[in-house]
């Protein structure tokens, strides 16, 4: 959505994913296959247009989403298409206009209310750079990858903040917390404590894969 439309209500087609939380500047692939969603992107390519992703559950969207802007369109046959997309701005759903062939709804950007960083906000971003490259770390030690020396941390508080919730494997619903979130002291702190039990999920998983090598390595468990 352009400055010009902020605050206002405009219509765009969604796209409901029961599994994807998409964040501003995450990127998204997407295989589009469905008749309905072949219509609605080659629209979308062919007038320029973001379209909005939300997750759903049980067939109910959630209010607020992220419009999606199409980056890459890989042609397949059939009119299927393999599309790369990233997300821009976060948007609420006013009102659905229309459901078929596909949902189409008035929404408006959705920004934050409260942007003023409190003083334990820039603390707070510090322990969560240090946490993120600790996470880093122990999935490369995991993996056996190199991630940590390859990715570089966002300035920008809030890029920083939607690329960490993007990539942590807690459930959908805490992702769409962060992403609901009008407050980015709240959102600092939330994506804080969900990346303090990342860190344990990882630690555990190192711990994990050592007892196992020392198995397979000795033939028996030494305590």
């Amino acid at each position: 959505m352009s400055k010009s439309k902020k605050n206002k209500s405009i219509k765009i087609s969604l796209f409901p994913l029961p599994e994807i939380v998409l964040f501003p500047g995450m990127s998204l692939p997407l295989h589009i296959f469905e008749d309905k969603y072949k219509g609605m992107i080659s629209k979308c390519i062919n007038d320029k247009t973001e379209f909005g992703i939300v997750l759903s559950k049980e067939n109910v969207c959630a209010e607020v989403g992220t419009t999606a802007q199409i980056i890459d369109v890989e042609k397949l046959d059939d009119d299927k298409m393999n599309i790369l997309t990233e997300g821009k701005e976060r948007f609420k759903i006013l009102d659905i206009v229309s459901e078929k062939p596909y949902l189409e709804a008035l929404v408006q950007t959705y920004d934050d209310i409260e942007s003023e960083m409190d003083e334990e906000f820039n603390e707070i971003i510090k322990i969560i750079k240090k946490l993120s490259s600790k996470a880093l770390r122990i999935f490369d030690s995991i993996s056996e990858q190199s991630t940590s020396k390859k990715l570089k941390l966002p300035k920008e508080s809030n890029e920083l903040l939607f690329l960490i919730a993007a990539n942590l494997t807690c459930t959908n619903d805490s992702k769409q917390t962060i992403l609901e979130s009008r407050s980015i002291n709240e959102r600092a702190n939330l994506t804080l404590n969900l990346l303090k039990e990342e860190i344990q999920k990882l630690e555990v998983m190192l711990e994990n894969k050592k007892t196992k090598n020392e198995v397979i390595k000795n033939g028996k468990l030494h305590i």
